[in-house]
């Protein structure tokens, strides 16, 4: 079933079943901005844009802050 999921549904999905989550996210909100910053930036890609320089730097950042608190 979570291939047929939008990306942004992923914090629905946590936020419904924090129980499994909340040993490795910092809260739903912390999660929701991460998710929402990578899905405007996933939403360019996947309508044929390109991103600048700071957008590219930003999605990195996001997701150094996603591994350091999650894991890989």
């Amino acid at each position: 079933m979570i291939n047929y999921i939008e990306f942004g549904d992923l914090v629905s999905i946590m936020q419904q079943n924090f129980e499994l989550f909340e040993v490795y996210i910092v809260s739903i909100d912390w999660a929701r901005q991460i998710i929402q910053t990578l899905e405007r930036s996933r939403n360019v890609i996947m309508h044929s844009g390109e991103l600048g320089r700071k957008d590219i730097e930003r999605i990195g950042t996001n997701i150094r802050d996603w591994v350091s608190q999650v894991g890989n």
